[in-house]
């Protein structure tokens, strides 16, 4: 709520301050609309098709790990998440090759290398005790 009061007073503040001179016109910033150039469209290749292939066999794969989950199904189960796993890494690696996926066909998280904030490299930031083992 302070923050409200505090937007609040501002205005009234910068209203206040036109009120004298008829003249003046505040200043209201307008947001430059955007370029009108549409990006080229995508044409499908093979790699699209195969990575859309893939992104179902991982959704199919996903639903065989849910049903599998059952403790009769263990060896089942195992191998059914090893090839979810597989698919995640062949989806990867499609992405890699060249396939331009769409936004709601990304269903798996790029390779640690690639994702974003990742620029540790295994480094292990000090805490803000200076390093020191409290």
């Amino acid at each position: 709520m302070k923050s409200i009061d505090l937007i609040k007073t501002l205005v009234e503040k910068e209203l206040r301050e036109y009120e004298g001179d008829s003249n003046m016109v505040p200043l209201v910033p307008h947001k430059t609309p955007a370029s009108d150039v549409d990006p080229e469209p995508h044409i499908p290749t093979e790699v699209d098709h195969l990575y859309k292939l893939a992104v179902k066999a991982r959704l199919a794969t996903e639903e065989l790990v849910k049903q599998l989950d059952e403790p009769i199904y263990d060896g089942a189960y195992e191998h059914a998440f090893k090839a979810a796993m597989s698919l995640r890494q062949a989806l990867n690696e499609l992405i890699a090759t060249g396939a331009k996926p769409e936004v709601e066909d990304r269903i798996v998280a790029p390779p640690t290398g690639e994702q974003p904030g990742n620029n540790s490299g295994g480094f292990v930031p000090m805490s803000y005790s200076g390093g020191s083992a409290v």
